[in-house]
């Protein structure tokens, strides 16, 4: 077999090692990307991207992957299995990226057996298998910013008008693609004052122009449609107080200890004494920069609540790239059987703890499963079939006038198609603007007041009262909520995790087999 049909038989090896790798541990959607499905089924089938129809406010931070899913919705491939999909194959797509990047990189030679073994490192990672399912917008937007990130550092001397279009691309997937392209343009600026020249190219204008006729649309349409130049969101998660910081650094702690990202940089390290080329040098220049900037800016905002560190993955590849490289550099001189044993040893070692990373993600199914704010898959996966099950009951019950206060704001308003009030302020103008911070949890900063919520006069709320297994309950705040015209209710949901599920209704409104009146203690 020529190395060219091995190269591809490695790939092809890689991706259904890293399916498997879903499949057995990670094959779920998780409750936030339901979200971006509510907007998505809006978009599809009323025209408006929207939460709740009629209320214009860009609860999602993921656009480009939104109006995908949308497209999906329209012929009738619903985004709880197109987002899974899409997202392996956004998955494998960079798989594909780093071997062409890394034979780049080797001098675009003939293809060799090394340009596979990113892409099966890659597919051990834990947290890459994890967030190519998931339903969110993760590998998309991993892919964008590692194309973008191989076409500009794969080409010294000039700038590939394809990394400006990967990097905006990456922009409308999610924000955080603006500051990729930034940290590109900076690097390449970086090379100018090496080179004593301050004024741009033509060339070089031009590449800024393609990023700019991507993203500025995109950017003017927000402002026009939400009235605002970035998405609500950004009021939340910009809001977290004292302790955010630290938040972030055992955030990314934990990430290395789950990954084990600081050994992937020994390779790089060790290559530089072995002096090698111009090429090689500009991209473990380029990677330091773009990864250092971005720990700080994860760092910055807390990290996330989400395991298994899908807010970092974006670098992962980069990072696979430069130590695959780094070792190829160190190993180049070394006799024949040395290379081939070295990489088997460490890719055994590394799938061996990664099987362990894995089982212990998935370990906690219930409540309370959660590491400094930061909540395992398992627990994720349990919550959002439990909040699913609801959202299929209230959907069976529900009139077209009933309204919902609720705290997980995905699975449960989706499969329920019920009009909502988001408690932690994502999809509400007034919560992100008006209300002040109470925590430093990624996502969860501000939480909608008491009376906010009973301004809407919803029918029923679930946002802090998801007690289940408890009937009759009786809670100490049963007289507030009555005299405010509510009162709570259990009903036994097929489906849930417990046989109960308790919440407030008000009490002049009937819900399926719960009538009106108080009935209450």
């Amino acid at each position: 077999m020529n190395r060219g049909r091995l190269v591809v038989a490695l790939l092809v090896a890689a991706s259904a090692a890293l399916v498997a790798h879903m499949g057995v541990f990670h094959f779920f959607v998780t409750d936030d990307a339901y979200i971006s499905f509510v907007y998505s089924r809006n978009l599809a089938e009323h025209g408006e991207l929207v939460f709740n129809l009629g209320e214009r406010v860009e609860g999602y931070t993921n656009f480009l992957w939104t109006v995908f899913l949308a497209g999906w919705i329209k012929l009738g491939w619903l985004p709880e299995s197109s987002s899974v999909v899409w997202g392996a194959i956004c998955a494998i797509g960079t798989l594909v990226t780093c071997s062409w990047w890394l034979r780049r990189l080797r001098g675009d030679g003939p293809w060799s057996t090394w340009d596979a073994v990113p892409a099966l490192f890659l597919a051990a990672v834990p947290g890459y298998a994890c967030w190519a399912a998931g339903g969110l917008e993760t590998q998309l937007f991993t892919f964008w910013v590692t194309l973008g990130s191989a076409l500009y550092a794969s080409h010294p001397g000039r700038l590939h008008k394809g990394a400006a279009a990967a990097f905006a691309l990456a922009a409308l997937t999610r924000p955080e693609g603006n500051l990729f392209f930034a940290l590109a343009a900076l690097h390449h600026l970086v090379g100018m004052v090496r080179e004593r020249r301050l004024l741009p190219r033509r060339g070089e204008w031009a590449w800024l122009a393609v990023y700019l006729l991507l993203v500025l649309p995109h950017f003017l349409w927000r402002h026009h449609y939400y009235g605002y130049w970035v998405p609500n969101t950004f009021y939340i998660k910009s809001s977290g107080g004292k302790g955010t910081w630290e938040r972030g650094i055992y955030y990314l702690g934990r990430w290395n200890e789950a990954f084990l990202m600081l050994p992937f940089a020994l390779p790089m390290m060790v290559s530089l004494f072995l002096r090698p080329g111009a090429a090689v040098r500009r991209l473990y220049g380029y990677v330091l920069l773009v990864v250092v900037v971005f720990l700080i800016y994860v760092a910055s905002v807390g990290g996330d609540f989400m395991g298994l560190f899908r807010f970092v993955l974006p670098v992962v590849p980069m990072v696979v790239v430069g130590a695959i490289l780094g070792l190829w550099v160190s190993l180049r001189r070394a006799p024949p059987f040395v290379a081939p044993a070295l990489v088997v040893a460490l890719l055994g070692g590394y799938v061996w703890h990664t099987v362990a990373v894995d089982r212990a993600a998935q370990a906690y199914l219930g409540p309370g499963a959660s590491d400094n704010g930061i909540d395992s898959p398992g627990y994720l996966r349990w919550y959002t079939e439990d909040r699913a099950a609801i959202g299929r009951w209230f959907q069976k019950y529900a009139q077209p006038d009933d309204y919902a206060v609720v705290g997980g704001a995905g699975a449960q308003v989706y499969y329920s198609g019920m009009r909502s009030l988001d408690c932690f302020g994502l999809s509400d103008e007034y919560i992100a603007h008006k209300v002040p911070a109470v925590s430093n949890r990624p996502g969860h900063e501000k939480y909608a007041p008491v009376d906010y919520q009973l301004s809407h006069r919803p029918t029923v709320i679930t946002s802090n009262y998801y007690d289940i297994g408890r009937v009759p309950l009786v809670r100490d705040d049963a007289p507030f909520w009555r005299a405010h015209g509510y009162h709570y209710v259990s009903a036994p949901i097929p489906g849930l995790s417990s046989p109960w599920y308790t919440f407030l209704k008000r009490i002049d409104r009937s819900l399926g087999p719960l009538p009106p009146g108080d009935s209450s203690p």
